[in-house]
């Protein structure tokens, strides 16, 4: 991973807090840092996660159940779920697994697909799908136990979590892309599987997420395993170790699993753990607020007779609430917590060698608490690169900002003054910070690339058009920019190659030939040249009936009114 640029100097943000009676007058806030795992929860099971204040749901999304066969596609279960969820204000982190018998030469579920492409388009697939309704991605679960992958770990990273993470990016660019949602066992080798991950794939993650069971029954394994150092040196480390070795810490993690079976420790047994993971977790001991979301496995036992009891809620059909249920429902209730989520941002892809630009993040305080600049919140910088610096005109700690409040962070940059070869790319990111010091909220995450070059410019966007099967379609880019030029042509954010029925796919013209739907989709041209990359916006080759002209992936910045505030933002310290 690049460096971190840290400075101990203040520096400062604008922020334009909606104030007023309808801000005021905001609905609760639409998430909290609780979850639970629910697989594919029906409507009965969606209801007491609801009445229990449980905000997030991991869910299961399986390429196999959506996409039985090659280019068939069945979202119901799917579009069924996500509508139920909204409609009772719950978030699903969808974890993406399953490869369908077709796709892989190993065993069905677990099999490495046999053509990674085919795993990306249809990540690309769901998260367009999904757009702005699942907020976060996971990339396969516990892909470091045989049970759930066949394969590496290079081939997970390079047939799952790389092509799945672009995929996200591609499609659905507000969205997380979480992972690698690991089993934190010895036997499995979980800590090389981790630093392997970041290292790789961590400019491409916006959350770690990891999975910690209680050897013994107790909440103190689970955080021991989190962040106690070992005791002897040649011990496993704990998670906080390779967060830190590997210049992940201060970044988004999350605890996707976590739990205790009623049938093993006892119903009282069990709701004591999940009580002492909120306790812990909120309590006067610092160590575990760097968790910023905790999911605890699971909602409801299964209903086979020797199946395992790890649910708050007894087996299908009776679906009874255990004491866990309610320790937790109160657990919840009883805290008080910091939350934030961001709803858009706005930067530049290119500025000039020395520019001052602003990147605008749209907030919303998701907590209970409220953000007071007097009381030490502001946000914290990293701008990825020594030569990148992050500018301030003044001071300030009188902003306040309630709970479902919306508000404006704008972050001045400047771009460097000299950087060789001819282009610099910084991957922005920050995060809130609370009076104790404590990191969260999502990630604010942009990209900008100073250039000495003119940068591509698309001046005529490939448009979307209805074809009739087997029929024929011309997409066109018109660019300007420094030469030489160079274009490379995606479908559902897949290189595409010429062969008998594409033709020019690294030229600003591409032809197809003989349309069946395992041509159709979405169409992106990158036009490079030695500033770097453009993306056009996406046009829908569809089967027979016109769809809509798809607009830019880019994030809009939100439509913000109100008075002018201060935020206190800093650079990460050393």
């Amino acid at each position: 991973m690049t460096s971190v640029a840290r400075s101990a100097s203040p520096i400062r943000a604008l922020l334009t807090v909606l104030l007023g009676a309808a801000a005021l007058a905001a609905a609760p806030a639409a998430a909290s840092p609780f979850g639970i795992n629910a697989h594919v929860p029906p409507q009965v099971v969606i209801d007491e996660v609801a009445a229990a204040g449980i905000s997030w749901v991991r869910i299961d999304f399986m390429w196999s159940l959506v996409e039985a066969e090659p280019d068939v596609y069945d979202w119901q279960v799917y579009d069924s779920l996500i509508e139920r969820l909204e409609a009772q204000g719950i978030r699903a982190y969808a974890t993406l697994q399953a490869t369908p018998a077709w796709a892989t030469d190993g065993r069905e579920f677990s099999g490495v697909p046999r053509d990674p492409a085919q795993w990306q388009e249809f990540v690309y697939l769901a998260a367009d799908r999904y757009r702005g309704r699942i907020p976060a991605w996971g990339m396969w679960n516990e892909p470091n136990l045989p049970r759930f992958w066949d394969g590496s770990r290079r081939e997970y990273l390079d047939t799952i979590l790389l092509p799945g993470a672009r995929a996200v990016r591609a499609a659905d660019p507000g969205a997380l892309v979480c992972g690698p949602d690991l089993a934190h066992l010895s036997s499995a080798d979980w800590d090389r599987w981790l630093r392997e991950v970041i290292a790789e794939a961590g400019e491409l993650l916006d959350v770690v997420t990891h999975h910690v069971y209680p050897g013994g029954g107790g909440t103190g394994d689970v955080f021991e395993a989190l962040h106690d150092p070992p005791f002897w040196e040649a011990y496993r480390p704990s998670v906080r170790q390779v967060l830190q070795d590997s210049g992940w810490w201060g970044r988004p993690f999350w605890l996707t699993e976590t739990g205790v079976e009623s049938g093993r420790a006892g119903v009282t047994g069990q709701a004591l753990f999940y009580d002492g993971i909120v306790d812990d977790w909120f309590g006067p001991d610092p160590r575990a607020r760097w968790l910023d979301r905790v999911f605890f496995y699971q909602i409801h036992d299964p209903p086979a007779p020797d199946a395992s009891t790890f649910g708050i809620l007894t087996a299908w059909p009776e679906i009874g609430r255990k004491n866990a249920y309610y320790a937790y429902a109160n657990a919840i209730a009883a805290t008080s917590f910091v939350d934030g989520e961001v709803l858009a941002i706005d930067a530049p892809a290119f500025v000039a060698p020395g520019q001052v630009v602003e990147i605008i993040a749209t907030l919303r305080n998701t907590g209970t608490e409220t953000w007071r600049g007097d009381a030490g919140y502001h946000l914290e910088v990293e701008t990825g690169q020594l030569i990148w610096r992050v500018l301030t005109d003044r001071l300030a700690t009188d902003f306040e900002v309630p709970p479902g409040t919306t508000v404006q962070a704008t972050i001045p940059v400047q771009a460097p003054w000299a950087f060789f070869p001819s282009s610099a790319t910084a991957t922005i990111r920050a995060r809130m910070v609370d009076g104790d010091g404590r990191r969260f909220g999502d990630p604010i995450r942009a990209v900008v690339t100073a250039a000495r070059a003119e940068p591509p410019q698309i001046l005529r966007q490939p448009r979307s058009a209805p074809v009739p099967p087997w029929g024929r379609a011309v997409l066109r880019v018109e660019t300007t920019g420094g030469e030489p030029l160079s274009y490379q042509w995606r479908r559902n954010s897949v290189d595409l190659v010429d062969d008998e029925r594409i033709r020019g796919s690294r030229s600003p013209r591409l032809e197809l030939r003989g349309l069946d739907p395992s041509l159709a989709g979405d169409f992106h041209c990158v036009v490079s040249n030695a500033a770097g990359a453009t993306v056009s916006t996406a046009a829908r080759i569809a089967l027979g009936t016109p769809p809509p002209q798809r607009s830019s992936a880019t994030l809009a910045p939100s439509p913000v009114s109100g008075t002018l505030r201060q935020l206190e933002i800093t650079r990460a310290p050393q």
